[in-house]
């Protein structure tokens, strides 16, 4: 998806300040990186049934769509990361 497409899509359905809930599934491997980009967030994290997976749920409070669009671009470094 296009930042301006999600932008307009944040926009359209949160109103500023919220709390943003992102969702993330990582090689286990891939974790650590992800908590150090998701610092400050309240993490919820469950291992896949066989242990190679990790799925993060993280919720923090958000001043702006840029907010959210500066996370997902951090977390889009991450090797493996898939965005829910």
């Amino acid at each position: 998806m296009d930042n301006k497409k999600l932008k307009d899509l944040l926009e359209h359905h949160h109103t500023w300040p919220c709390v943003y809930t992102f969702k993330f599934i990582v090689p286990i491997s891939s974790g650590p990186d992800l908590e150090k980009v998701l610092k400050g967030h309240e993490i919820l994290k469950k291992n896949s049934k066989k242990g190679n997976y990790l799925s993060v749920t993280a919720k923090k409070t958000m001043n702006s769509s840029e907010e959210v669009m500066d996370v997902y671009a951090a977390v889009s470094q991450i090797k493996g990361v898939i965005s829910l």
